[in-house]
């Protein structure tokens, strides 16, 4: 009776095992099929998009541009960028299509962006504030109602200069503390 039982069990396996084989080969058919199909519309997608943003910002993100341009990229640039144009971390990012993680991480130096990012970018270096904002949905920053500042000024806030403390003996200082309460003694006393 056991041989008969392992005889079975190793034919159900078997019989298993071809029927799984038979429609996995089916599935990966049509997955491929699917995937040539995602391939095709994709590049339809792309051409379309590019020919009605004039190759704009979120379609470089978007798709796989075969631009030769040089990528450079400097965080302190973007960060002055991005500060110009008096939006926050996370409006800047949605220009992008990316986090404000990210926007952060780039502006910090911990990471790089990838290349079509950088691209991107650049494009949007080369457009104006007014029009950013109205992409990314922001408004304009507002002017402080303080002083206007001349023409020429320098918009840099001076710090204050450090004052020299007069340095005091510790002995000198007991003292110093004496002749002050015997003023003040005398002071109340008159």
């Amino acid at each position: 009776m056991a041989n008969l039982t392992k005889v079975l069990r190793a034919e159900m396996r078997a019989a298993a095992r071809d029927e799984s084989k038979q429609v996995v080969v089916t599935l990966r058919a049509e997955l491929q099929a699917i995937r040539k199909s995602i391939a095709l519309l994709e590049r339809s997608l792309l051409t379309g998009a590019a020919a009605r943003a004039g190759a704009g910002v979120r379609a470089a993100v978007a798709g796989k541009t075969n631009d030769n341009r040089r990528a450079r990229f400097s965080p302190a640039l973007m960060r002055k960028h991005r500060d110009g144009l008096g939006m926050s971390r996370k409006a800047y990012a949605r220009l992008l299509n990316v986090s404000s993680l990210s926007v952060y991480l780039w502006e910090v130096g911990r990471t790089r962006p990838r290349r079509q990012t950088v691209l991107a970018w650049q494009d949007l270096r080369k457009k104006g504030a007014r029009s950013l904002r109205a992409i990314a949905g922001v408004a304009a920053p507002r002017r402080s109602a303080g002083k206007k500042r001349a023409a020429g000024a320098s918009t840099k806030k001076r710090a204050p200069r450090a004052v020299a403390k007069k340095r005091v003996p510790r002995a000198g200082k007991k003292r110093a503390r004496r002749a002050s309460a015997k003023r003040m003694s005398r002071a109340k006393a008159a």
